[in-house]
């Protein structure tokens, strides 16, 4: 007497457990790297990245609890050198601090100009009095990642890549970057966040790149 009632009621639990499976599902497909497009855009009204090479610096030893990079961007005969240190927080966490360091001799004019418009900045730069670190918070958001033609990060299949965003100044918020780093390749790459911070960001790199 009661078999109809019963097979209703488990017939409207496996359409609720199949759509929560969905919406779980979408929600952890938003969340995933995958989504985020970093690679040099083609589209006209997107600014490009500024990919650069990197390599681990003799002057760290394997021992030391930071890992320092050696970096050098050329274009238009112009070479600008820079280093940066990342050290991550605690051994399972995915929080990092750094800083980027001046190199005598770096000559950063056509770098921040491709960095203006990579991070849609828009106040003309004037000269800016030279540091020596400006150090900064980020946190790892994945590794091992692939790259599509699209420009798409995926950990499917995975790859070299790494993508870390950047906190200007260090114990705030007020510049967001994306960094990202290819080892194997021997590739860095600086990408847009957000346009609102491109003017901050291009004036504290003015400083020490």
């Amino acid at each position: 007497m009661h078999t109809p009632r019963l097979l209703l009621i488990v017939m409207i639990c496996l359409v609720l457990a199949a759509s929560g499976c969905r919406r779980s599902s979408t929600v952890s497909e938003q969340n995933k790297p995958s989504q985020i497009k970093i690679e040099p855009r083609s589209g006209k009204d997107e600014p490009p990245t500024v990919i650069f090479d990197i390599k681990p610096s003799d002057s760290s030893g394997a021992s030391a609890p930071f890992e320092l990079y050696d970096c050098t961007y050329q274009a238009q005969g112009k070479t600008a050198k820079f280093r940066f240190v990342l050290k991550q927080k605690s051994t399972f966490s995915a929080s990092i601090e750094g800083k980027f360091i001046a190199v005598a001799g770096s000559d950063n004019s056509v770098l921040l100009e491709d960095l203006k418009k990579a991070l849609d900045a828009k106040e003309i730069l004037t000269k800016s009095l030279r540091i020596a670190e400006l150090p900064f918070d980020a946190i790892l958001l994945d590794d091992k990642l692939s790259r599509t033609p699209e420009g798409i990060f995926s950990d499917t299949p995975t790859g070299d890549w790494m993508m870390i965003k950047v906190f200007l100044p260090k114990g705030g918020d007020e510049g967001e970057l994306f960094l990202n780093l290819n080892l194997a390749l021997g590739k860095g790459e600086f990408s847009m966040k957000d346009s609102d911070y491109g003017d901050y960001l291009l004036k504290e790199f003015a400083k020490v790149l």
